[in-house]
């Protein structure tokens, strides 16, 4: 009889988890429809995911509008200064089509350009929610983090290549594919943390 209430208390657990993925992979996808509140959004979804790691606390809807609204103002920033770079980035490859020659010069320059944006953006999001630290802060340890620990950046990428893979093959899988992804994320990212001093509270 014990074993069996252990049993069923497990399988609630397990319930539990898997219905929070749910939830805030929904509330994510939600909070990105207006575009512009994409990088508030997954600052949010990546601090609820950091108290499930560390808490083992999987409450969704408070902690997400709770965290949405903390960090708001610093992650709508970077939003903001991503979409410029991107747009940039994008107008910058189609330009130097035209370019002849010099477009030899310029494109592994917006090449590298384009990794080192690409390298900061897998740390962002877990470095914003694991300290305590101003938008500028947070660019400069998160390409830090991604060059120190390139395996770890790398894998990342696998994992995201992984899930467009997935998600193109199961267009279904939608429904919770962010939010396992973000997990997979931080999860690696903490155990970078991990190494480099005590996690701080979020914003």
């Amino acid at each position: 009889m014990r074993k069996h209430g252990e049993n069923m208390k497990q399988l609630f657990k397990v319930l539990e988890f898997v219905t929070a993925f749910f939830q805030l992979n929904i509330l994510w996808l939600l909070f990105c429809l207006p575009v512009i509140t994409i990088f508030p959004a997954s600052v949010a979804m990546f601090c609820v995911i950091r108290q499930w790691i560390l808490h083992k606390d999987y409450s969704v809807f408070r902690s997400f509008f709770q965290y949405f609204k903390e960090n708001f103002k610093q992650s709508f920033i970077l939003g903001i200064i991503w979409i410029v770079f991107a747009g940039v980035f994008y107008l910058d490859f189609m330009l130097i089509k035209n370019l002849g020659t010099f477009q030899y010069i310029l494109l592994p320059v917006l090449s590298l350009i384009g990794i080192v944006i690409l390298f900061i953006t897998i740390f962002i999001f877990s470095t914003i929610a694991n300290y305590n630290v101003n938008w500028l802060t947070a660019i400069k340890n998160s390409l830090f983090f991604s060059v120190r620990y390139f395996f770890v950046t790398l894998s990342v990428i696998v994992l995201f290549v992984l899930m467009v893979l997935i998600l193109y093959t199961w267009s279904v899988t939608f429904l919770f594919i962010f939010c396992v992804f973000a997990y997979c994320n931080y999860y690696l990212c903490h155990l970078v943390f991990n190494k480099i001093q005590p996690a701080q509270s979020p914003n």
